[in-house]
């Protein structure tokens, strides 16, 4: 495989973790982020490595260890170097470039999501953006015209004071904040679950991209269609890149604005979440009684981040995700300092 510019460690996920679709691959099924987190963990556990599944021959090396993994798909998997090859020149083809997670430049944020870090990112664009925060403004495909001004004049004056808006390119809010964001002359950061290769060739999107202001990053293949599980995985990778959550609008127990709002809600907590007050779906009362904080029509301060830092000291800090993380081991390639301290330091109680 020596015309791809990828570490083996990056080959190696590669080949065990995307389904290839621009090599036209109709055979096994990739691995999930579960198995190959198990992968790992066994390979890390017997003193190997995923590099040694392309240097030597993978079902002696397996077999040899002794792993309880699915030894025939792993190399069978492995065997699509072809396919790789000709993936590759597509995504070069197109600007696409892709970062495993055992590569230094991996976002840190992604870490955070730990057991749910995806193990590859595909993304046009400035990979430094990924490491800027900001704010995350999501919502529903379907806004009423007041959730749709709302949403272009907060990712716009965000834009204006410097707050990256991070967001998933969606139909809806979603479209509205990151083209208001780039239009005040913002940084944007698009998490999409679908049809990576299609919008970083758009004419829309090109300029912003060469322009330095403008990524798009996606954990699943280039080509992928959408698919309503890669939707919801999509959305802790928002949260996860963002200081700030806000939610725009949203369905009542139900839609992937919703699902993903309720997740860092009571679960992840990696985001304080914020929800537009007012005249407002039913979903927004929702979870603003499920311990959203309020986010008001005209916020008062003069910096949109002064407001957001100021308002989420009231909330304590979740002493239960640190608890909730380590009750699943980590994936083997985390190690060292660096991982252990991505996570930002708490926030303050008010008292």
């Amino acid at each position: 495989m020596s015309c791809n510019p990828f570490s083996p460690a990056t080959q190696a996920t590669l080949l065990l973790c995307s389904p290839l679709r621009a090599g036209k691959n109709k055979g096994v099924a990739p691995l999930s982020i579960g198995e190959f987190n198990e992968l790992e963990k066994q390979l890390q556990r017997a003193g190997a490595n995923l590099e040694q599944l392309l240097e030597s021959d993978a079902t002696e090396l397996l077999t040899r260890l002794g792993l309880t993994v699915d030894v025939e798909k792993i190399t069978a998997l492995l065997g699509r170097g072809f396919m790789l090859s000709m993936a590759v020149e597509t995504w070069q083809s197109a600007g696409v470039w892709v970062i495993s997670r055992n590569q230094a430049d991996y976002p840190e944020r992604l870490v955070r999501l730990k057991q749910n870090s995806p193990p590859l990112l595909y993304g046009c664009g400035e990979k430094r953006l990924l490491s800027n925060g900001g704010l995350a403004i999501v919502g529903s495909r379907e806004v009423e015209a007041a959730g749709e001004t709302f949403t272009r004049n907060v990712a716009a004056r965000g834009a204006r004071e410097g707050m990256q808006i991070v967001s998933g390119g969606a139909r809806g809010v979603d479209q509205f904040a990151m083209l208001a964001a780039l239009e005040a002359g913002g940084t944007v950061v698009g998490v999409l679950a679908d049809s990576l290769l299609r919008s970083a060739t758009s004419g829309g999107a090109r300029e912003a991209i060469q322009d330095g202001r403008l990524a798009l990053v996606s954990a699943f293949d280039p080509e992928a269609g959408f698919n309503v599980g890669n939707a919801m995985q999509r959305n802790k990778q928002i949260y996860a890149l963002a200081d700030f959550g806000l939610v725009v609008s949203s369905g009542y127990n139900e839609g992937g604005t919703w699902s993903g709002a309720i997740e860092q809600l009571e679960k992840l907590h990696l985001t304080p979440i914020f929800v537009r007050d007012g005249d407002v779906p039913e979903g927004n009362r929702q979870l603003l009684r499920r311990g959203a904080l309020s986010f008001p029509p005209e916020p008062g301060m003069d910096s949109l981040r002064e407001w957001f830092e100021t308002a989420s000291q009231t909330i304590a800090p979740p002493m239960e995700t640190a608890d909730l993380f380590a009750l699943h081991e980590a994936p083997a390639n985390y190690h060292g300092s660096r991982r252990e301290t991505a996570s930002p330091p708490p926030r303050k109680r008010k008292h």
